[in-house]
């Protein structure tokens, strides 16, 4: 075993913590908030939020379940609904990279007749459209790229002037 005399030691203990001292002052601290790093690991991160496919599908006791299949992660999904007639409105959140209007495609459903999206930047609207008149009691499940909205089974809309038989 090499002892090193206590100068020495001294010396370099000295050398450290003036090397780490100086790197410290050289860095600048800025205050607000760091520029995230996004990691190129994470698949069509940096792609455009977009809608890329729907789904109606229903289940025998009238649920409705409506698939959502975006193109990238979104950072953010809320909800709120109209009446008369009667609509679910998602506001997913995430960069879109361009603005349009809305475009309505048939939703190919009794109860989901249309499905209506537009995009804002920052966000993407998806609209159902429902032969309602209130909305139905319904649950918006995201999970990674899609987003799941169940629909709660309703009555279907009467007409005053039909008649039953």
């Amino acid at each position: 075993m090499v002892r090193l005399g206590a100068p020495l030691c001294g010396g370099l203990i000295i050398a450290v913590v003036a090397a780490g001292c100086s790197m410290g002052r050289s860095r600048k601290d800025e205050l607000g908030p760091k520029p995230m790093a996004i990691p190129s690991s994470i698949p069509g991160y940096s792609e455009p939020l977009d809608l890329r496919e729907f789904n109606v599908d229903a289940t025998d006791g009238g649920a409705r379940g409506v698939f959502l299949k975006l193109s990238r992660l979104p950072t953010g999904v809320s909800s709120t609904t109209e009446s008369s007639p009667a609509r679910i409105i998602l506001n997913i959140q995430g960069p879109t990279g361009t603005e349009s209007p809305q475009e309505v495609f048939p939703g190919g459903d009794s109860l989901v007749t249309h499905v209506g999206v537009s995009r804002t930047l920052g966000y993407l609207q998806v609209v159902l459209e429902l032969d309602a008149d209130d909305p139905p009691e319904y649950t918006v499940l995201p999970m990674a790229d899609w987003v799941l909205v169940r629909i709660k089974p309703i009555a279907p809309r009467t007409h005053p002037w039909a008649h039953g038989a």
